[in-house]
């Protein structure tokens, strides 16, 4: 195993001396320079789209859209096999089903909710109920490997073939968290 990392210059920040700047032997047939891409904005992530690279900028707005109004700083979903290799002003969330990539809607929105808060993700699944594809669901939760965050805000009650992974919140606790987070309409 090779651990490898890569310095990256700031805006504004002047280049290295030369004395501290190694330059790196390629190995016999492998390309002069590895590339990384630098994504700073939607736009950046449309370019990507664009060039068939799977990658999805998650933002606060596309969740509201589903029903639940929310403010957070957007998340750069990636394949968790290129994770590393971006350089991003956003957070990355590496998905393990690059698919889930391509052509995103309420289930991936669920999973990708899934990994940072699971409470929205409840709340998204609950007021879409009537849209949301069980089964699909049910495929991205396995395939993302989220049967415990899942089990803990009872996502059985959408998709009753998931298996439960260890304990679940108080009904109680899940209704008052309901009742207390307004709908996106109610927000607005």
């Amino acid at each position: 195993m090779r651990l490898e990392s890569s310095l990256l210059r700031e805006p504004g920040e002047r280049a290295l001396p030369r004395e501290m700047v190694e330059r790196l032997v390629r190995s016999p047939g492998r390309p002069r320079a590895e590339y990384r891409p630098r994504v700073r904005s939607a736009a950046d992530v449309d370019r990507l789209r664009r060039h068939r690279v799977p990658a999805f900028l998650l933002t606060s707005e596309w969740v509201t859209r589903w029903g639940y109004a929310v403010r957070f700083q957007p998340w750069l979903a990636v394949p968790e096999t290129l994770a590393r290799k971006f350089s991003s002003e956003f957070r990355v969330l590496p998905v393990k089903d690059e698919e889930a990539l391509r052509n995103p809607g309420l289930s991936e929105l669920v999973a990708f909710l899934l990994r940072f808060d699971p409470l929205a993700a409840r709340l998204v699944a609950k007021r879409n109920r009537r849209r949301i594809d069980p089964n699909e669901l049910y495929r991205r939760i396995r395939n993302e490997g989220l049967e415990r965050a899942a089990t803990k805000v009872r996502l059985q009650e959408f998709v009753p073939a998931l298996p439960k992974v260890g304990p679940s919140l108080p009904r109680d606790e899940l209704r008052w968290i309901e009742r207390n987070n307004p709908s996106a309409s109610e927000a607005a």
